[in-house]
């Protein structure tokens, strides 16, 4: 026997990861997701428990009547699969990202949204790093301010304007800027704070994933 709560916890985590992940998704608090599943969701019906079943897209057809949830999935939907993820032409630094014009937005997977839940596109422009982003790819930027994984690519902005993707790798006093390209013309470039003049640094976020446009070609 499976219960509804024990069902929902299971579609859950096999879609989502986690209660946390799926909470960021649908913008309620972990906590009130579990209080629902705690207090028991088939004798309550909220505004909560219906934007639950809403997100998950639960097929209902597949429930048994005798209250055993074992058989419950969700609906076999493609637009269920992908989320609409907000598509940056530029950012620059200092800018929080809410106050930025979305130039457009492009469809990730689902299950990319549910890990980086606060991610956005940006495009990229040049054959700087074309061995792991193609120009013209959409890079998914998961935001943050520090180099945690030094020599991954990131998005940085230099002297506060547009972003730009490097490989980056945090110094004692400063950054250096790798690019990953074909070309031998792109060289590193180092940041040192110690020399007067040097231009600043600032980390937008680090690059998790990447996806072409519908028309893009080689």
């Amino acid at each position: 026997m499976e219960t509804l709560e024990e069902a929902v916890r299971r579609l859950i985590k096999s879609s989502y990861g986690s209660v946390s992940k799926f909470s960021d998704v649908i913008g309620i608090p972990a906590t009130s997701i579990y209080s629902a599943l705690d207090r028991g969701l088939a004798n309550t019906r909220t505004e909560l428990t219906d934007k639950i079943y809403r997100e998950l897209n639960i097929d209902w057809e597949t429930a048994r009547l005798d209250d055993d949830f074992r058989e419950l999935k969700l609906k076999s939907q493609t637009a269920n699969q992908f989320f609409d993820c907000p598509l940056y032409g530029s950012i620059a630094a200092g800018t929080p990202i809410e106050m930025i014009e979305i130039e457009d937005t492009f469809p990730i997977p689902s299950e990319m949204h549910a890990r980086y839940p606060k991610a956005f596109l940006l495009r990229i422009k040049g054959e700087s790093m074309n061995r792991v982003l193609p120009n013209g790819c959409m890079a998914l930027v998961d935001p943050c301010e520090t180099i945690e994984y030094d020599g991954e690519p990131y998005a940085v902005c230099v002297n506060g304007y547009d972003a730009t993707v490097k490989r980056v790798r945090a110094l004692a006093n400063g950054f250096k800027l790798v690019p990953d390209s074909t070309d031998p013309t792109y060289k590193p470039v180092v940041y040192d704070y110690g020399v007067e003049g040097t231009e600043v640094i600032t980390v937008i976020g680090r690059v998790v994933w990447y996806c072409v446009p519908f028309d893009w070609s080689f």
